[in-house]
């Protein structure tokens, strides 16, 4: 063998064992980034019938037994331990758009989704032990004592849920019901913004949803529902210039003061923002109310982003976060209008809602619809207080930076005064976008979870996951993020057309997550929109109108994951 050989066959065995040792380096590496994150099975919320047609006699508040759709969730985890195992946190309410009783009354209805064993079940047989589907009372086939003395009767739909437990376990669910035309007797109100209260009522039994009633659910009493603003004739008159004439009442947000009273001296309080939309006028801010009472009734709703030369008058997308001492932070995107640039904005109260101050804008914002993506992708703020520190607070949005959408959170250390520059939260591996933050704090850290589209290979944006990532947590400090964990088990087409007589692909405005510290580490859950039970060969993708069935090709469903994460 010659000296050359000699050298280059040493030479080759130590690239090889140095390409071995760097390969194994980075799969430990890996492995330890996604260590800090344990993530679960994603489950199904929403109780359908797998795409087989079980009969318009079987649809029901509690079944959809034609595979409708359902999109735009919300999720909150109880303070309260589960009647059925005992453990705190292993309450889970959800609620979203259902369109399951479509075959009945044509339009959409609020659920209540409610799983007791810490998300693991939301539906099931009687007695409904571990999950249960249900809907509030007042739909237009309600013949049940609580829907036809519910405010909500007579209106065609309703949608846009958020779902908040006070301190002591009681469920509250906010939302809109419309009429989308004038054949309802209901002829002077054309939508509302409302709040439904379920009373926490451990043992109490489930009972059954027919066509004509909703079930109650297990261990919860339906309590009644309060509405909070009305809006006026109009919004169902045909060929107005802004698609309707008078008052309408939209993107209506809630959050509950759970501080302890000797910390809050608004502890208890429920809060409601909402933007007030006037065809003719053409102005939307964004107006503020708030329950002293337990969600009985409502003060007078207040404009609160149009104050002074810092205010706007086209505003939407609000978000409510209260801060351990009661302060309020209202969070909220503005348009672009002759003296305003699109913005993201905050307003603070520090007196239970009564007083707030000038609006403080964050951030430039640009926000067109998502190139590729045929689904509306609107831009919204989300905010949250520091559970610990009151003057600590975070903003998520996303903004389109060179060609596409990304994540950013900015965050302020005195009270919403100033603000830090804004943070990419995501990687960004390619033009693909990154879209809906949801935020949440637990014991100081900060997490967020959105909507990706990374793992798309074609133009057409055909794969639909999501992401999450923390800071404050695992080490990373602010501004840094952890190693993202992807939480979907599989990705999802998201631009079938199932809606519109099969001509409109829509999957909601915005997923949720929640989060609590349970001594040991942070428990994440999260909810999203997701079309994976509709067939590929079902998913129409074609623009106009197509076929719609009850077999599979509007089988949108509600699914959630638990994520178990170190601190």
């Amino acid at each position: 063998m010659s000296v050359s050989n000699f050298f280059l066959k040493r030479r080759s065995k130590f690239w090889k064992l140095l390409g071995a040792v760097a390969l194994l380096s980075l799969l430990v590496a890996t492995a330890v980034l996604a260590a800090h994150v344990i993530e679960g099975t994603d489950v199904k919320v929403t109780d359908d019938n797998n795409n087989v047609d079980g009969g318009l006699a079987n649809v029901t508040p509690s079944k959809d037994a034609q595979n409708r759709q359902a999109n735009e969730p919300t999720v909150a985890i109880s303070p309260l331990a589960s009647p059925v195992t005992g453990a705190v946190g292993d309450i889970i309410a959800a609620a979203a758009n259902d369109y399951r009783m479509v075959p009945h009354f044509g339009d959409a209805w609020m659920p209540v989704y409610l799983s007791f064993d810490g998300g693991a079940t939301w539906f099931g047989n009687p007695p409904f032990p571990a999950g249960y589907n249900t809907m509030v009372p007042g739909f237009p086939t309600d013949t049940s004592p609580e829907g036809l003395s519910s405010p909500l009767k007579n209106l065609d739909g309703s949608g846009d849920p958020v779902v908040r437990f006070d301190a002591d376990g009681n469920l509250y669910v906010a939302g809109i019901a419309f009429n989308r035309n004038f054949d309802q007797p209901d002829k002077p109100v054309d939508n509302v913004v409302y709040v439904a209260k379920y009373d926490f009522t451990p043992g109490s039994p489930a009972t059954a949803s027919t066509t004509s009633t909703a079930g109650m659910p297990p261990h919860f009493t339906y309590a009644g529902t309060t509405i909070v603003d009305r809006g006026a004739v109009g919004f169902a008159v045909p060929n107005q210039p802004f698609g309707f004439a008078g008052i309408f009442v939209d993107k209506e947000w809630m959050e509950v003061d759970d501080n302890d009273p000797a910390n809050s001296p608004c502890a208890g309080n429920v809060y409601v923002s909402f933007t007030r939309f006037s065809g003719l006028a053409g102005a939307f801010p964004i107006v503020f109310s708030r329950s002293q009472d337990g969600g009985a009734s409502f003060s007078n709703p207040k404009v609160i982003s149009t104050g002074g030369k810092g205010g706007t008058i086209a505003t939407q997308g609000s978000d409510i976060a209260v801060a351990p001492d009661g302060t309020i932070y209202v969070a909220y995107r503005t348009f672009t209008t002759n003296s305003d640039a699109a913005s993201i904005q905050v307003v603070k109260s520090t007196n239970c809602g009564k007083h707030w101050t000038q609006p403080v804008t964050l951030a430039g914002i640009s926000s067109p619809q998502a190139p590729g993506v045929a689904f509306r992708t609107p831009t919204f703020a989300f905010a949250v207080v520091d559970d610990s520190d009151p003057n600590v607070v975070y903003v998520a949005y996303q903004n389109f930076v060179a060609g596409d959408y990304d994540i950013y959170v900015q965050r302020s250390i005195d009270g919403g005064f100033t603000w830090s520059a804004p943070v990419q939260v995501n990687e960004d591996p390619g033009a693909r976008h990154q879209i809906w933050p949801t935020i949440e704090i637990s014991n100081g850290a900060l997490h967020v979870a959105w909507y990706d589209f990374r793992n798309s290979v074609t133009p057409g944006n055909e794969a639909l996951d999501v992401f999450y990532a923390c800071t404050n947590c695992d080490g990373a400090s602010y501004p840094t993020f952890s190693h993202e964990v992807l939480v979907t088990d599989v990705s999802h087409q998201p631009n079938c057309q199932m809606f519109g007589g099969g001509s409109v692909a829509f999957h909601g405005d915005y997923i949720e997550l929640d989060a609590r510290w349970d001594g040991a580490n942070h428990i994440v859950h999260v909810v999203w929109t997701d079309n994976r039970d509709v067939p590929t060969a079902e998913c129409d993708l074609t623009p106009g109108p197509g076929e719609t069935n009850s077999i599979g090709n509007r089988n949108q469903n509600i699914y959630a994951d638990k994520l178990t994460v170190s601190p």
